[in-house]
């Protein structure tokens, strides 16, 4: 209701201005006058306004909806119950459940960030050198989720990316990174993309 007492306060202020003009000539008859009263010159200014903006700006009479449906109720109960005419009642649309991405989705680039470990030729291998890394690095490896991506590397074939993540920043995975590099292995910040580790063991039946 906010939005509507702001809306109307603005039209009370061109209240004065729409209702000094001259009558005009509609029909060959003159238009009646609207009372010189603070509330009848601002039905007149609202109207007039309400009118501008269901032709030109339709999105603006959207934002006060409620409000106006409000006004609309208020204003058709003044009528005789027999002559209120029915309100159009706007349908709620159905929420239906969002469908599950596709297939060639899934190793697609991801907006947050991984740390690149290792690559390796199979998931089994993947597995072990995860393990071993636990074991050297468990102090900023733990609680990281691995995952494993595929890639073609020139001259050699096909690899599985060993990563793990996620990280919010690249800021914060170059930090991993660093302690992990400080000790002689390699590390390197990627996205996070690829699929779990556990999945693709899954898959292979392993």
């Amino acid at each position: 209701m906010k939005q509507l007492t702001v809306f109307l306060a603005a039209l009370a202020l061109c209240g004065c201005a729409t209702t000094s003009r001259e009558p005009s000539a509609a029909a060959g008859e003159p238009e009646a006058m609207v009372a010189p009263t603070r509330n009848a010159q601002l039905a007149e200014a609202m109207s007039r306004e309400l009118a501008h903006l269901a032709r030109f700006d339709p999105d603006a009479v959207e934002r006060v909806a409620p409000e106006l449906r409000a006004l609309a109720t208020a204003i058709v109960g003044l009528n005789d119950p027999g002559d209120a005419p029915d309100l159009p009642v706007t349908p709620v649309p159905a929420q239906h459940h969002l469908p599950p991405p596709p297939a060639d989705m899934l190793d697609a680039p991801s907006l947050q960030h991984a740390i690149h470990l290792a690559s390796y030729r199979r998931v089994e291998t993947a597995q072990s050198g995860w393990h071993a890394l636990m074991v050297a690095h468990g102090d900023v490896l733990t609680g990281l989720e691995p995952r494993l991506s595929q890639a073609e590397i020139a001259g050699q074939g096909q690899y599985l990316r060993l990563k793990a993540g996620p990280f919010d920043s690249a800021a914060a995975a170059q930090a991993v990174c660093q302690q992990i590099t400080n000790s002689g292995d390699y590390c390197a910040v990627v996205d996070f993309s690829g699929l779990r580790m556990a999945d693709m063991a899954s898959a292979a039946g392993e």
